[in-house]
């Protein structure tokens, strides 16, 4: 592929917005009812070094739903220390602070939901990163077995795959392989995907398994530490001109992802519904707000 042809040649195909309007339709947003849940591990699971897959369960799981590629739920952690899993109420359809106790939050991607599974009753996976800074979710994570509690609030709403496009360009770390995985499996079947993944040097490229027909999959492995390396940026800008049809979305460390942005919206002059660029974590922080703007000089 030369810098100068665009990843998808195919002409833009025109659906109907919900203005009445012509064009791509943007990914519309399904809000759910709030809810907070205490669920069990009922199994845990390495997926790769680095990627353990946690599956919850318990009645609280009736009625919990998620249909958009890149959802995230709340998920508390027991406090590294002592144990005490300190998580909050639902009042009124908010959420309240607990009355004792230090909560531990992270946000993550519901990588797959079953009504009924093995057990006989709903189950939840959950793919958490261990992280090398050993953080609550990562302590936990490292030492989870069956019967472990957590409690799990929301997802509070869907953002579902965007109609009218011809191809998709789906950028991450590890921390946004489950949503990339997500993108896959609500893609329809047909659709060519590429998807360019930065790894550690050590990572085996196994999250994925094998890719179906018209998904390729680029594992970029980096050298040094998560949230350090531009190879996404490199990656990105190496494709070249994007085509029209195509719908680009990326995650990963929030300071990385500033000139992946700025490239894909400034220079490329891609709007915000053809393309989304996501922090799921900062480097340094332990605590990172994702709403916030990931650039603050050029917000949405």
């Amino acid at each position: 592929m030369t810098d100068t042809t665009p990843i998808v040649s195919a002409p833009t195909v025109s659906v109907p917005d919900r203005t009445g309007r012509t064009g791509r339709s943007g990914r519309a947003k399904v809000p759910h009812p709030m809810a907070v849940r205490r669920l069990t591990v009922a199994r845990v699971a390495p997926v790769t070094r680095a990627i353990v897959r946690v599956t919850l369960a318990g009645p609280e799981l009736a009625g919990f739903v998620s249909t958009g590629p890149s959802d995230h739920v709340k998920v508390f952690f027991p406090d590294p220390a002592t144990g005490e899993l300190s998580a909050p109420t639902l009042v009124d359809g908010a959420l309240q602070r607990p009355a004792s106790g230090t909560a531990y939050p992270r946000d993550y991607t519901p990588r797959a939901f079953r009504p009924i599974g093995a057990g006989g009753g709903p189950e939840l996976d959950l793919d958490l990163v261990l992280h090398a800074d050993g953080g609550p979710a990562t302590t936990w994570a490292a030492r989870a077995a069956v019967g472990d509690e957590l409690v799990v609030a929301g997802p509070r709403s869907s953002k579902l795959v965007p109609a009218g496009f011809d191809a998709f360009v789906l950028a991450c770390d590890e921390s946004a392989l489950p949503a990339v995985g997500r993108w896959l499996d609500l893609l329809p079947a047909a659709t060519p995907v590429l998807v360019l993944a930065e790894v550690s040097a050590a990572d085996d490229g196994a999250y994925l398994g094998l890719p179906r027909a018209g998904v390729e999959v680029r594992w970029l492995r980096r050298e040094g530490a998560a949230g350090s390396s531009g190879v996404l940026e490199r990656e990105l800008r190496a494709l070249g001109p994007i085509g029209p049809g195509t719908f680009v979305w990326v995650g990963g460390e929030a300071g990385t992802l500033v000139g992946v942005r700025r490239y894909l919206r400034r220079e490329l002059g891609l709007p915000a519904d053809r393309a989304e660029v996501n922090g799921y974590w900062r480097r340094g922080s332990a605590d990172f707000d994702h709403h916030a703007p990931l650039d603050p000089t050029d917000p949405d």
